[in-house]
Protein backbone atom coordinates (compact mmCIF):
# COMPACT_ATOMS: atom_id res chain seq x y z
CA UNK A 1 0.00 0.00 0.00
CA UNK A 2 1.43 3.41 -1.15
CA UNK A 3 1.09 6.12 1.20
CA UNK A 4 0.49 9.75 -1.02
CA UNK A 5 2.07 12.15 1.09
CA UNK A 6 1.03 15.12 -1.18
CA UNK A 7 -2.46 15.80 0.37
CA UNK A 8 -0.97 15.99 3.70
CA UNK A 9 2.03 18.70 2.21
CA UNK A 10 -0.42 20.71 0.57
CA UNK A 11 -2.54 21.22 3.70
CA UNK A 12 -0.05 21.36 5.97
CA UNK A 13 1.67 24.43 3.20
CA UNK A 14 -2.13 25.92 2.95
CA UNK A 15 -2.59 25.84 7.00
CA UNK A 16 1.29 27.62 7.78
CA UNK A 17 0.26 29.99 4.48
CA UNK A 18 -3.07 31.25 6.33
CA UNK A 19 -2.02 31.51 9.87
CA UNK A 20 1.46 33.82 8.75
CA UNK A 21 -1.23 35.71 6.76
CA UNK A 22 -3.62 36.06 10.13
CA UNK A 23 -0.69 37.26 12.24
CA UNK A 24 0.31 39.47 9.99
CA UNK A 25 -2.77 40.81 8.75
CA UNK A 26 -3.02 44.03 11.31
CA UNK A 27 0.58 45.17 10.74
CA UNK A 28 2.15 46.16 7.02
CA UNK A 29 5.06 44.04 6.55
CA UNK A 30 8.97 45.45 6.74
CA UNK A 31 10.41 46.51 2.81
CA UNK A 32 11.64 43.56 1.35
CA UNK A 33 15.57 44.58 1.72
CA UNK A 34 14.84 44.98 5.52
CA UNK A 35 15.24 42.25 8.28
CA UNK A 36 12.91 42.44 11.58
CA UNK A 37 14.81 43.38 14.51
CA UNK A 38 15.40 41.21 17.02
CA UNK A 39 13.11 43.04 19.64
CA UNK A 40 10.07 42.33 16.78
CA UNK A 41 10.93 38.80 16.50
CA UNK A 42 10.89 38.33 20.38
CA UNK A 43 10.05 41.19 22.42
CA UNK A 44 10.89 39.28 25.41
CA UNK A 45 14.03 37.94 24.67
CA UNK A 46 16.71 39.38 26.46
CA UNK A 47 18.85 42.33 24.78
CA UNK A 48 21.15 42.00 22.38
CA UNK A 49 24.79 41.49 23.01
CA UNK A 50 27.26 44.07 22.87
CA UNK A 51 28.62 44.94 19.60
CA UNK A 52 25.83 42.98 17.66
CA UNK A 53 24.01 45.20 15.18
CA UNK A 54 19.93 45.30 14.62
CA UNK A 55 18.63 46.23 11.37
CA UNK A 56 15.98 48.87 12.14
CA UNK A 57 12.95 48.59 8.91
CA UNK A 58 12.71 51.51 6.88
CA UNK A 59 9.17 52.53 7.09
CA UNK A 60 7.80 54.61 3.71
CA UNK A 61 4.89 55.99 2.99
CA UNK A 62 3.21 53.65 1.37
CA UNK A 63 3.76 51.66 4.60
CA UNK A 64 2.53 54.33 6.55
CA UNK A 65 -1.03 54.26 4.86
CA UNK A 66 -0.71 50.52 4.86
CA UNK A 67 -0.45 50.03 8.38
CA UNK A 68 -3.28 52.63 9.87
CA UNK A 69 -5.55 50.95 11.78
CA UNK A 70 -8.29 53.95 11.04
CA UNK A 71 -10.38 52.51 7.88
CA UNK A 72 -11.06 55.66 6.55
CA UNK A 73 -7.48 56.59 5.90
CA UNK A 74 -7.43 53.48 3.24
CA UNK A 75 -7.64 54.27 -0.05
CA UNK A 76 -7.22 52.29 -3.60
CA UNK A 77 -4.59 54.74 -4.93
CA UNK A 78 -2.48 53.58 -1.75
CA UNK A 79 -2.80 49.84 -3.23
CA UNK A 80 -3.33 49.62 -6.13
CA UNK A 81 0.33 49.50 -7.53
CA UNK A 82 1.13 46.52 -5.21
CA UNK A 83 3.18 44.00 -7.12
CA UNK A 84 2.41 40.16 -6.94
CA UNK A 85 5.26 39.92 -4.35
CA UNK A 86 3.69 42.91 -1.90
CA UNK A 87 0.19 40.71 -1.83
CA UNK A 88 -0.23 40.86 1.76
CA UNK A 89 0.53 44.48 2.05
CA UNK A 90 -2.21 44.61 -0.99
CA UNK A 91 -4.91 42.34 1.51
CA UNK A 92 -3.89 44.37 4.66
CA UNK A 93 -5.29 47.30 2.62
CA UNK A 94 -8.08 45.51 1.12
CA UNK A 95 -9.33 44.82 4.49
CA UNK A 96 -9.83 48.15 5.65
CA UNK A 97 -11.08 49.09 2.39
CA UNK A 98 -13.76 46.66 2.74
CA UNK A 99 -14.20 47.95 6.14
CA UNK A 100 -14.70 51.24 5.24
CA UNK A 101 -17.45 49.71 3.01
CA UNK A 102 -19.28 48.30 5.60
CA UNK A 103 -18.85 51.67 7.59
CA UNK A 104 -20.59 53.56 5.25
CA UNK A 105 -23.35 51.02 4.97
CA UNK A 106 -23.50 51.16 8.67
CA UNK A 107 -24.26 54.55 8.21
CA UNK A 108 -26.49 54.79 5.42
CA UNK A 109 -28.51 52.01 7.07
CA UNK A 110 -28.98 54.12 10.40
CA UNK A 111 -29.80 57.33 8.40
CA UNK A 112 -32.21 54.82 6.40
CA UNK A 113 -33.65 54.01 9.82
CA UNK A 114 -34.12 57.68 11.21
CA UNK A 115 -35.64 58.55 8.21
CA UNK A 116 -39.80 59.77 9.14
CA UNK A 117 -42.35 57.60 7.80
CA UNK A 118 -43.78 60.32 5.37
CA UNK A 119 -40.98 60.71 3.45
CA UNK A 120 -40.34 59.01 -0.34
CA UNK A 121 -37.90 56.44 0.16
CA UNK A 122 -38.36 54.12 -2.79
CA UNK A 123 -35.20 56.01 -4.62
CA UNK A 124 -33.16 55.58 -1.41
CA UNK A 125 -34.02 51.69 -1.14
CA UNK A 126 -32.99 51.05 -4.69
CA UNK A 127 -29.25 53.41 -4.55
CA UNK A 128 -29.22 50.87 -1.15
CA UNK A 129 -29.95 47.61 -3.16
CA UNK A 130 -26.88 48.75 -4.86
CA UNK A 131 -24.69 49.39 -2.54
CA UNK A 132 -25.31 46.28 -1.39
CA UNK A 133 -24.94 44.21 -4.33
CA UNK A 134 -21.69 46.70 -5.01
CA UNK A 135 -20.49 45.28 -1.54
CA UNK A 136 -21.00 41.42 -2.31
CA UNK A 137 -19.32 42.27 -5.66
CA UNK A 138 -16.08 43.43 -3.72
CA UNK A 139 -16.02 40.67 -1.56
CA UNK A 140 -15.96 38.10 -4.09
CA UNK A 141 -13.74 39.43 -6.68
CA UNK A 142 -11.39 40.03 -3.70
CA UNK A 143 -11.94 36.40 -2.37
CA UNK A 144 -10.83 35.12 -6.33
CA UNK A 145 -7.75 37.84 -6.33
CA UNK A 146 -6.73 35.86 -3.26
CA UNK A 147 -6.16 32.16 -5.76
CA UNK A 148 -4.51 34.74 -8.11
CA UNK A 149 -1.13 33.65 -9.58
CA UNK A 150 1.72 36.20 -10.97
CA UNK A 151 0.41 35.72 -14.12
CA UNK A 152 -3.08 36.93 -13.47
CA UNK A 153 -2.57 38.92 -10.55
CA UNK A 154 -2.82 42.40 -12.62
CA UNK A 155 -5.57 41.31 -14.36
CA UNK A 156 -7.83 40.46 -11.03
CA UNK A 157 -6.09 43.15 -9.19
CA UNK A 158 -7.82 45.36 -12.07
CA UNK A 159 -11.22 43.77 -11.56
CA UNK A 160 -11.50 44.30 -7.85
CA UNK A 161 -10.26 48.25 -8.60
CA UNK A 162 -13.42 48.73 -10.81
CA UNK A 163 -15.20 46.58 -7.93
CA UNK A 164 -13.78 49.57 -5.85
CA UNK A 165 -15.00 52.46 -8.17
CA UNK A 166 -18.44 50.96 -8.47
CA UNK A 167 -18.70 50.64 -4.32
CA UNK A 168 -18.01 53.97 -4.41
CA UNK A 169 -20.33 55.31 -7.16
CA UNK A 170 -23.18 53.14 -5.54
CA UNK A 171 -22.55 55.28 -1.96
CA UNK A 172 -22.28 58.30 -3.66
CA UNK A 173 -25.53 57.64 -5.06
CA UNK A 174 -27.21 56.83 -1.79
CA UNK A 175 -26.27 59.70 -0.57
CA UNK A 176 -26.78 61.86 -3.34
CA UNK A 177 -31.27 60.25 -3.29
CA UNK A 178 -33.12 62.87 -3.06
CA UNK A 179 -34.18 61.72 0.11
CA UNK A 180 -31.88 63.71 2.04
Amino acid sequence: MKIKFTTPLIATALSLTVFTSLGCAKKAPPDESTMPTAKELNPAAAPIAPGMKTIEPRATAHDAAMASPDPASATWVGIKDAAYAESAAFFTGFVQLEAQVDAQLSALTAKRAAMKSDVSTADWDFAMKEMNDSRSYLKSVGEELKKASAETWVQQKETVGLAWQRTQAAYDKVVSSTTK
